[in-house]
């Protein structure tokens, strides 16, 4: 019994988060390009370049710590939560950090 009450709360707990990001997007991949006009590029997993712009309310995290988008640099892995307006994608928190290549490590 104690087991289907804890799978019940997981559930739930799941599926609230789920629902948490209600009608955003995430734009996930490597930043390319990162423009005076607050906009930032991200060629996608999908190898596809989306851009997305920012707002004085945009939030930056790198690695975990609190940042700005003088932090985020071109090749940083980035993802960003974004919602639409209009015809643009609006980031409201762009998470990054920097890509390591697994070639070079030990």
């Amino acid at each position: 019994m104690k087991r289907m009450i804890t799978l019940v709360l997981i559930v739930m707990l799941a599926a609230g988060s789920l629902f948490a990001h209600g009608k955003g997007q995430h734009v996930i991949g490597t930043v390319t390009a990162i423009t005076d006009d607050n906009s930032i590029t991200v060629k996608t997993t999908a190898k596809d370049p989306v851009t997305v712009y920012t707002m004085a309310d945009t939030k930056y995290e790198k690695g975990g710590a609190a940042a700005s988008i003088n932090d985020l640099k071109v090749g940083d892995r980035a993802v960003i939560h974004a919602t639409k307006m209009s015809d643009k994608l609006m980031a409201t928190e762009v998470r990054f950090g920097v890509v390591v290549n697994s070639a070079h490590q030990p």
